[in-house]
């Protein structure tokens, strides 16, 4: 409607109030302006009491011109532990007065005279006790949440007549194998949780192995050695005494020369 030359050359103040009388009606400004006028700080959260003093500001400007009335209704909201000092300081920039507001409350604070601040407490991380107390609240509500959902990626394993009985009857081991105490696993024989899975030994890792051969080779090479050892002991194939292989065998050799003979015979 403006144009772009028109909108671009619009001063700020001109277009706020502009976007106060397009969105907010009189009603909505009435409520602010009370809101406004009985705002009160409570206890010693000072920021949000003076948060909230600056966006009432913004939204109502005909309470705070000329300057002199911004600071009178920040004035008449600040708790009276502090409001007679900052009041006798006559300072004349809202600014000055925020900043000594802020002081003496933490002054007051210090001194048992107003309780600690809430706010201050949760965004500054408060104690170290306050933080291990959170820190221990969260890694249960954590630990909750992954136990709910492994408990449903149990029951969508369930079949129809399981999840039916309403979860009466949990899974568990069921084998004869002891529980361990070292890894809570079901077994029997001595612990290897911690152990190379190279050699199987304590004492270090698979990268510190100085073994020759993994486990798997450590178990296999006596079998191998053994059936060697087996087939050494083996006697000749063809006859089966021992001392001699099979082409040296003399059952083969007279086999042969027997062939030869009916050979030239025929």
């Amino acid at each position: 409607m403006l144009g772009l030359v028109a909108a671009n050359a619009t001063p700020w103040e001109t277009f706020k109030e502009m976007i106060r009388e397009e969105y907010c009606s009189r009603d909505d400004i009435h409520k602010l302006e009370d809101e406004f006028y009985n705002l009160k700080m409570s206890g010693s959260e000072i920021e949000a009491y003076t948060k909230r003093s600056h966006e009432l500001a913004l939204l109502c400007p005909t309470m705070v011109d000329p300057p002199y009335k911004r600071i009178e209704l920040y004035l008449k909201g600040l708790v009276p532990e502090i409001q007679s000092h900052v009041t006798s300081a006559n300072l004349t920039t809202i600014q000055q007065v925020v900043q000594l507001a802020h002081r003496l409350t933490d002054q007051a604070v210090e001194q048992n005279k107003l309780p600690k601040r809430i706010g201050a407490a949760t965004t500054s991380g408060a104690s170290s006790g306050d933080k291990r107390k959170w820190d221990g609240t969260s890694s249960r509500g954590s630990t909750s949440v992954q136990t709910q959902s492994q408990q449903r990626k149990t029951d969508d394993h369930k079949s129809p007549s399981q999840q039916s009985s309403g979860g009466q009857s949990h899974g568990g081991y069921k084998g004869n194998h002891p529980k361990c105490n070292r890894c809570s696993l079901h077994h029997s024989g001595p612990c290897t949780r911690g152990n190379c899975h190279r050699c199987n030994k304590p004492g270090h890792v698979a990268k510190d192995c100085r073994s020759a051969y993994p486990v798997n080779q450590n178990r296999q090479q006596p079998q191998q050695n053994q059936r060697q050892q087996q087939g050494n002991n083996k006697g000749c194939f063809q006859c089966g005494a021992e001392g001699h292989f099979k082409k040296d065998c003399p059952q083969l050799n007279q086999n042969n020369n027997d062939n030869q003979g009916n050979g030239m015979y025929r």
